[in-house]
């Protein structure tokens, strides 16, 4: 029996000429064959990944802690639902308000280019506000707040947030998740973990662990036609003062880089630009300190080894969508390759 296009099991059968009958089947249809893509919302990094995320696709997203990788993952789960699409964040770090308190400032930063109220701003007027008060009238108080709720408002079920535990979400919950947004929503999802250190599994070994979760976590993006973004911890080695942070970096590498469709690495432009750029011009120093610098390390379905820079916007939980490749040379400039 041939499994039908769009499903998968761990023996399915699919004979060439059905699988170029059922291609020509979805053409005359009107839809598109092959993978679905998601748009990531930066031009410059969807150009990098021919048009975007891809369904089947386990994609990495590393860099030292506080260098912006759940900033830059919760901007891609916000544009994919901006989009029409849907997205589900696991997130094992955060509890989901203070998700939500970056989406309100993320959002309105989005729709005005004006001074609209940042991350503290919104944390502090909700903490502050007094009893009774409603969410419009809270935010209707902030440059830009009323406007990021009634775009937030419209987004209705299309995003979701899964408080996680990383000694209760597995990967089988995990599967069951995506599963039921699938259902609620129509629509299967755009898949944020953070992060995939965090995901609880039956293995001795740290290694053994994030091999087992890497394998579940790719299964589940080909079985569920969903792209998977996973946040991913570096070794201690890797945060010291001056090192640019590598695909070999992240903690379990030989397992997540054999796995991974896509590895992108998020490092300070300053951090990781060649000492020429900074000795002989001082002012460099503070300019690169508000960029950041996205690494396409490795790219299955399109070029690899490329350097994009984007500004940041950490006010305002975000990085400014507009970006360019590095002209700089960077230090470190051989890529590793799995």
């Amino acid at each position: 029996m041939v499994t039908p296009a769009g499903s998968r099991d761990a023996g399915s059968l699919r004979p060439l000429g059905a699988l170029l009958s059922e291609t020509d089947d979805v053409l005359r249809r009107g839809s598109p064959a092959g993978a679905r893509v998601w748009s990531t919302g930066f031009p410059a990094l969807d150009a990098v990944l021919t048009g975007g995320l891809r369904s089947g696709e386990l994609v990495l997203l590393g860099g030292p802690a506080g260098h912006g990788k759940t900033t830059i993952g919760l901007q891609l789960a916000r544009n994919v639902v901006a989009a029409g699409a849907t997205a589900l964040v696991l997130s094992y770090e955060h509890e989901s308000h203070t998700l939500l308190e970056r989406l309100i400032s993320m959002e309105a930063a989005e729709g005005d280019p004006g001074e609209v109220a940042g991350v503290i701003d919104v944390r502090r007027a909700l903490e502050t506000a007094d009893h009774g008060g409603s969410l419009d009238t809270v935010l209707g108080s902030l440059p830009g707040g009323r406007r990021a709720l009634a775009a937030l408002g419209s987004y209705g079920d299309r995003l979701q947030i899964h408080e996680s535990s990383g000694a209760t979400t597995t990967l089988d919950t995990i599967r069951a998740t995506v599963d039921r947004v699938t259902e609620a929503t129509g629509q299967a999802p755009f898949v944020l973990l953070d992060y995939i250190q965090k995901v609880p599994a039956d293995r001795g070994e740290e290694d053994d662990r994030i091999t087992a979760v890497a394998e579940g976590l790719k299964d589940l993006a080909l079985s569920a036609r969903v792209p998977v973004v996973a946040i991913s911890a570096a070794d201690k080695e890797a945060l010291a003062a001056g090192h640019r942070m590598r695909t070999h970096d992240l903690r379990g590498s030989s397992a997540l880089a054999f796995e991974a469709d896509v590895v992108l690495i998020v490092n300070d432009k300053v951090d990781v630009v060649s000492r020429e750029h900074l000795v002989y011009n001082l002012g460099n120093i503070q300019r690169f300190r508000g960029w950041s610098v996205v690494s396409v390390e490795k790219n299955r379905h399109g070029k690899a080894h490329v350097e994009l820079e984007f500004a940041k916007d950490f006010e305002h939980g975000r990085f400014h969508t507009e970006g360019q490749e590095v002209t700089e040379r960077l230090i470190d400039d051989r890529v590793f390759v799995s």
